[in-house]
């Protein structure tokens, strides 16, 4: 299988997590009014759904060394697709946030085994671009959501969402179990079987630059995910924009990350994928510093948007690059490697944008200074726990 057909098979399964989260943002007014309770309550599940995306990263990558990875992704896509059909049918918000956990530990079933694939096939340079190519197709997911749902919202009210997400997972089963060959293993599975899971994920949390690059992954993602948890707020509710015009502003992000993340396609063909992720970083760290800003001066939301655009747009050139770095260095245990990249990534953005929504108070500065906190210890974790290397090893650690 060509590397391009199997991003696009592994983008299907990669789309779940963004599908779940940008889908219903739309809908957070309808669902709290329906269910009776504050918009911050509806919010919260997106903190609920990262900390079992978490959970199921966590139990993902190691089962997925030791077992094979196909048959991981599977368990995962179903668990995903019927406690979707629970959240269909929820009529409290107690259940609201019990199946949406379920939900998010099935799609980190899933997920975690995606780099996990990418790094027994490729390393270095070419598993970043293949990460990167990944992570173009599967963009559509999060530009599309909120249309979709908005959509959805239009001919049926919010539970049509969550039966839209089972039917994705559904679909994604079945392509998943066509093409991707159910008893693939990774290249160590008899050492992993015979190593205890504390020893294994011992030996990765050892590594230090191996960390620094955990650690710049998470806080960037968690820029995001504060962004995600009070965009509703600050789109709908303070600037008071359309139902139509928030889902065009959530393209423009979108956009925008493509545009990087093809740039920074282009630029591996030069450069290793630790000096690209500086100059990431780099960017994020600017524009966040224009959102405090415009929260400053007071500006409006022609302002914001284009400084959000590059602050999510720096995505683009993040991801693929810290991820590829990390797992350079565990060849052998790249599905551990993959679940501590998640499930540190997925843990400090559920907790940190769960912190955040304490702080609503009807203005920008809550999520703006927590976006602005995020981006520079990203930057920094980068710097000083890679010791300045900009260069991965020609022979990674086994």
């Amino acid at each position: 299988m060509s590397n391009f057909r199997l991003a696009m098979l592994l983008a299907v399964v990669f789309a779940l997590s963004p599908l779940a989260i940008d889908t219903y943002l739309p809908a957070i007014p309808m669902m709290a009014e329906n269910l009776g309770v504050a918009s911050g309550d509806i919010a919260v599940t997106i903190s609920i759904y990262i900390l079992g995306l978490a959970l199921g990263q966590f139990i993902g990558g190691p089962l997925s060394d030791s077992r094979g990875r196909g048959g991981v992704m599977l368990l995962g896509l179903s668990v995903f697709a019927l406690s979707s059909l629970v959240l269909a049918t929820t009529h409290h918000v107690w259940e609201l946030w019990a199946a949406r956990f379920l939900q998010s530990v099935g799609g980190g079933l899933a997920t975690v085994v995606v780099p996990a694939i990418v790094r027994d096939r490729t390393e270095g340079r070419e598993s970043a671009k293949l990460m990167a190519l990944l992570g173009l197709i599967m963009i559509a997911a999060p530009a599309l959501a909120p249309s979709i749902g908005s959509l959805l919202l239009l001919v049926s009210d919010w539970r049509s969402i969550f039966v839209f997400l089972a039917i994705y997972a559904a679909f994604a089963f079945g392509v998943i179990a066509y093409f991707l060959p159910i008893r693939q293993q990774s290249n160590n599975v008899a050492a992993s079987m015979k190593t205890p899971l504390i020893t294994r994920y011992r030996y990765v949390l050892g590594h230090r630059v191996a960390m620094g690059y955990v650690l710049a992954q998470a806080f960037a993602f968690s820029v995001m995910m504060i962004f995600l948890t009070h965009s509703s707020s600050l789109y709908l509710e303070q600037f008071g924009v359309s139902e139509k015009v928030f889902s065009l502003l959530f393209a423009g992000n979108i956009l925008t990350m493509a545009l990087i993340n093809r740039i920074n396609s282009a630029l591996l063909s030069h450069f290793d994928p630790p000096v690209l992720l500086r100059w990431a970083l780099g960017l994020q760290v600017g524009a966040c510093g224009l959102l405090v800003l415009a929260a400053y001066n007071h500006a409006s939301i022609w302002f914001y948007a284009p400084a959000v655009m590059l602050v999510i747009g720096s995505l683009g050139g993040t991801t693929a690059n810290s991820s590829a770095s990390c797992l350079h260095y565990f060849p052998n245990h790249s599905g551990i490697a993959s679940a501590l990249l998640g499930t540190t990534q997925y843990l400090l953005a559920a907790l940190i944008s769960g912190v955040s929504t304490l702080f609503m108070n009807g203005t920008p500065w809550p999520m703006v200074v927590g976006m602005a906190v995020c981006s520079v210890i990203s930057l920094v974790a980068l710097v000083t726990m890679t010791d300045g290397n900009r260069h991965l090893p020609a022979l990674p650690a086994a």
